[in-house]
C-alpha cells in the first residue's frame, strides 16, 4: 500500500518498541519517516532499518522541538502526520515520589508532547491552502465539500484533512495507578490533550487522536516488570504474565497492533474522526 506516498510523518521515540514499530508502518505505506528519538545511537540504527530520517532531539527541550520542526519542514518543505509516541513510565509506591520522579516523567510525557503538537500545528496551518486559512474563521463556510461555480482556481473542498497528530495514551490513563501515579496523570492528560487539540484545530482540517496501548513487550514493559519484581519480590517476567492473564483476548499486543491502530488514524479512512482515544489492549480496559 502506498497510503501515506508524499507524506511526511514525525514519529518521536521510534528508537525502538511501539515507535519503531510505527515508523516501520508508515514508511512500508509510503510516508517519508523522521525519526525523533533521545537516544542517537537507536536513532541512527533505526533510520537504517526503516529508511528513515534520523532526528535525536530530547522532546522535552522546548527550544530544540522548535528547532526540529523548522529544520524538518526546511528539508522537505511540508509535515503532513506526528506521531507523539515518545514518552518514560517508572513504578513506584505514590507516597514515594519524589519532585525529580513527578517533573522528569511529566517533562517528557506531557511537557514535551504539548510543545511538539503546538509546534507541528503550526507548521501544518502554514502549509494549509489560502483560501482555507482565511475561511478558518468562519467554519460554516468550509464545510462546503463542493466548490462554488463561481469560484476562483485557489476556493477548493475541504472535505479532507490537512494533517493528522497521534497521540500515544496508555490503559494507565483510563484509571488510576497508585504504583504510577505520575505516569498514569501525564497518560490521563494526553486524552485530554488531545480533545483540546482537535477543538482548536478543526476549523483547519487537522485532525487530532489518541491511542491507548494495554501490555506490550517492549523494553518500557521489561522495566516495569523489573521494578514490580523488585517491589513485590518477583521474578523477570511474573508480573507481565500476571497482567496478561487479566487481558481477555489472553495475549499481550504486538507493536503492530498499535502501529496497525495508528496508521488507520493518520490514513484518510480517518478524515471525519477527531478528538477521539481508542484502546488497543486485547479488552483489558472497555471505556
Amino acid at each position: 500500500m502506498t497510503r501515506f506516498a508524499d507524506k511526511v510523518a514525525i514519529v518521536t521515540g521510534a528508537g525502538q518498541g511501539i515507535g519503531k514499530g510505527i515508523a516501520l508502518r508508515l514508511a512500508r505505506e509510503g510516508a517519508q519517516v523522521v525519526i525523533a528519538e533521545y537516544n542517537a545511537a537507536a536513532a541512527e540504527a533505526a533510520a537504517a532499518e526503516v529508511g528513515a530520517a534520523p532526528y535525536p532531539v530530547d522532546i522535552s527541550d522546548v527550544a530544540a522541538v522548535h528547532r526540529m520542526v523548522d529544520e524538518i519542514a526546511a528539508r522537505f518543505g511540508h509535515i503532513d502526520i506526528l506521531v507523539n509516541n515518545a514518552g518514560v513510565a517508572q513504578t513506584k509506591p505514590m507516597l514515594e515520589l519524589t519532585e525529580a520522579d513527578w517533573d522528569r516523567v511529566l517533562d517528557v510525557n506531557l511537557r514535551g508532547t504539548f510543545f511538539l503538537i503546538q509546534a507541528v500545528a503550526q507548521q501544518m496551518i502554514r502549509q494549509l491552502p489560502a483560501a482555507l486559512r482565511a475561511a478558518a474563521s468562519a467554519p460554516a463556510d468550509i464545510v462546503r465539500v463542493k466548490p462554488a461555480a463561481d469560484a476562483g482556481p485557489e476556493r477548493e473542498s475541504f472535505a479532507a484533512s490537512y494533517g493528522k497528530i497521534v497521540s500515544l495514551s496508555s490503559v494507565a490513563g483510563r484509571r488510576g495507578r497508585p504504583l504510577q501515579t505520575h505516569y498514569a496523570a501525564s497518560k490521563a492528560a494526553i486524552i485530554s490533550l488531545t480533545q483540546s487539540t482537535a477543538l482548536a484545530l478543526a476549523p483547519y482540517r487537522i485532525n487530532a487522536n489518541a491511542v491507548c496501548p494495554g501490555i506490550v513487550p517492549t523494553p518500557m514493559w521489561e522495566k516495569i516488570d523489573e521494578e514490580r519484581g523488585r517491589l513485590f519480590g518477583s521474578q523477570p517476567g511474573e508480573a507481565m504474565a500476571a497482567f496478561i492473564n487479566t487481558v481477555p483476548l489472553k495475549r499481550a499486543a504486538t507493536a503492530e497492533d498499535v502501529a496497525a491502530a495508528v496508521a488507520f488514524f493518520c490514513s484518510s479512512d480517518a478524515d471525519y474522526i477527531t478528538g477521539q482515544a481508542l484502546n488497543v489492549d486485547g479488552g483489558f480496559e472497555m471505556d
